[in-house]
């Protein structure tokens, strides 16, 4: 069972003992991700992040990479649009050391200007790569449309452009502003002593302390719309797109609906339009969830000329479980395979250490196994038709294509 306190300087944790593991896995959220910049500072929380692996005043990054190293453990980061993430995984006996590194990290980085530069390069490259990449740029471009530019359309990564403006003053500044102990949650899964574990952290973390600055966000704000975008591909990337709840306390019933249409082989977009009518190698369906506003998207990569009837056979499949219930055996199959996941997923110290402080991040709260279970056995038939209803409403159906040039002309324009 996990429980939750404050350290001295204010900084949220969240702790579970698992004493049968010989494994321990700690993680550091800070609330700061792309939705917070604008277009000067685009890019900024991802690179910070890249930086903190560049050396500190007590080690190089080499000295870094090699201490982890010798102690058989990973040590890693991401950004996303909502948070920055910083985590390790070691044995248990190697707790204090790898806290250490990772404390050193986040409080006495160098952001040595030589390092800024050659890490631009890295990160141009970065960027490089998932513009090469079709399937990334039918999603990426359609939530820089659908959330009109701002917010939660910007790109994680930033732009080639806005990253080049960016120096130490620039970075440091932007660091030490919200890398405040309101904006950050520590979550820690494994086999622990708890009375050490907490001294721990109160040594490792005091210097930090509170900051009144706060970056707000701008609010989610879904707006339809359809992009083409022209690349000399052979196959075509098509994403259709629908408003969707915000992340809750609950968000189980979405992930029965998105598994029912098209999150596994058996969903019913992949059995209907790759297996049936072989229309495609690729099709499913995803949910990106924010804080206050989400999107349901399917994306489907195919030959040109199957696009129109693939996108009939989504139609009628979305209506099919907006206006009939869901079949009992499909449900309980559905939330089997939900529940099975997640309990897989669970018996590893580092997912349990991801869910808890994206949790408490994010929604301020967090559930254990059994009620997110008894969650999941509530749902009924009458609960996924009604959520169907609301999400898959075609009038604000968005639609995203990259492809070659008049293909993607004539599929913005078609009639759905």
């Amino acid at each position: 069972m996990f429980e939750q306190k404050r350290l001295k300087n204010g900084i949220r944790t969240i702790v579970e003992d698992m004493p049968h593991m010989n494994s321990i896995a700690m993680a550091v959220f800070v609330g700061i991700g792309s939705r917070y910049e604008n277009e000067a500072t685009n890019g900024a929380a991802h690179f910070i992040e890249h930086m903190l692996f560049k050396g500190t005043y007590r080690r190089t990054a080499e000295e870094t990479a090699c201490e982890m190293d010798e102690l058989g453990g990973q040590l890693n980061a991401y950004t996303t649009k909502e948070y920055t993430c910083f985590y390790f995984k070691v044995l248990s006996e190697h707790f204090e050391k790898a806290l250490d590194i990772l404390s050193d990290m986040l409080l006495n980085s160098k952001f040595d200007s030589d390092d800024i530069s050659r890490e631009r390069t890295v990160i141009d490259e970065e960027i490089s790569v998932y513009e090469d990449n079709p399937e990334d740029v039918v999603f990426d471009r359609l939530q820089y449309e659908v959330w009109n530019k701002k917010g939660l359309g910007l790109e994680i990564l930033g732009t080639h452009d806005t990253i080049a403006a960016f120096d130490r003053d620039f970075l440091t500044d932007y660091k030490d502003k919200n890398y405040r102990t309101d904006n950050m949650v520590i979550s820690v899964a494994g086999k622990i002593d708890k009375d050490k574990l907490y001294e721990s952290l109160e040594r490792a973390f005091s210097p930090l302390k509170p900051c009144e600055y706060r970056l707000e966000a701008e609010p989610g704000v879904y707006t339809p719309k359809r992009v083409a975008v022209k690349r000399s591909i052979e196959q075509l990337h098509l994403c259709l797109a629908f408003p969707a709840p915000a992340v809750t306390d609950s968000n189980y019933p979405l992930s029965v609906l998105n598994t029912a249409a098209g999150g596994g082989m058996s969903s019913r977009l992949f059995q209907k339009i790759r297996e049936e009518k072989g229309l495609c190698y690729s099709v499913y369906s995803t949910c990106s969830l924010y804080s206050d506003a989400s999107m349901f998207m399917i994306y489907c990569g195919l030959n040109p000329k199957n696009t129109e009837e693939a996108v009939k056979l989504c139609k009628e499949e979305l209506l099919k479980l907006k206006e009939e219930e869901m079949p009992q055996g499909e449900l309980e199959r559905i939330k089997n395979q939900i529940k099975s996941g997640f309990l897989l997923s669970d018996e590893a110290t580092s997912s349990r250490c991801s869910r808890y402080g994206r949790n408490i991040l994010l929604r301020g709260s967090c559930r254990n196994v059994e009620q997110v279970l008894s969650e999941i056995d509530k749902i009924d038939g009458k609960t996924i038709k009604s959520l169907a209803e609301e999400i898959f409403d075609f009038a604000k159906m968005s639609i995203s294509v990259v492809g070659k040039g008049k293909i993607i002309k004539d599929i913005a324009d078609m009639k759905v």
